[in-house]
């Protein structure tokens, strides 16, 4: 049966050493998969010149993390890496084009029972007013300290940067 590639995902298991490897196995977009199996999603961070980091309150109509901050974010497609999701995800929930920019992969991170997120880091000075939210993702978007973002209701997929906000601030200087 061939299947839409937006509406599943590619399932993964970790070895013995927690390296993922993809299963011949794919799940419905916002189903559960079995312990111990997981799919794979993006969060995509966009920090402007003054340290701020672009966030996004989503939407209530979501049925994970509903009225919650978080960065940009989604699920791989079957077939698609990472950086290809960051890009799609980044111009769909925001209208922002980041397929110029430089975009780096900080790591990846166990998001709850069965997510792995790959998380990425985009430097870049955006005007709030030229940005376009997805009304169904999307309810509302600022730029925060990161003293502001420690304090702000995060989702469950992005709690890492509130564990390892300073390993996560080393891993930006690095990178920009």
């Amino acid at each position: 049966m061939l299947q839409e590639n937006n509406e599943y995902v590619e399932v993964y298991k970790l070895d013995e050493n927690g390296n993922r490897q993809k299963t011949e196995n794919t799940v419905k977009r916002g189903k559960n998969v079995e312990n111990g199996l997981y799919v794979i999603g993006v969060n995509n961070w966009i920090v402007n010149s003054k340290g701020e980091f672009l966030v996004q309150k989503r939407s209530k109509l979501k049925r994970n993390n509903p009225g919650k901050w978080s960065s940009t974010n989604g699920l791989r497609a079957i077939g698609e890496e990472s950086i290809k999701t960051c890009i799609r995800e980044t111009k769909e929930e925001l209208g922002i084009d980041i397929s110029n920019c430089n975009i780096n992969f900080i790591d990846s991170k166990i998001a709850g029972e069965s997510l792995i997120v790959d998380i990425f880091l985009t430097k870049l000075d955006v005007d709030l007013n030229d940005i376009t939210i997805q009304k169904e993702e999307v309810d509302e978007i600022k730029w925060v300290s990161k003293e502001e973002l420690l304090k702000l209701d995060i989702s469950t997929t992005c709690q890492y940067i509130k564990k390892d906000i300073n390993q996560f601030l080393s891993a930006i200087e690095d990178k920009v």
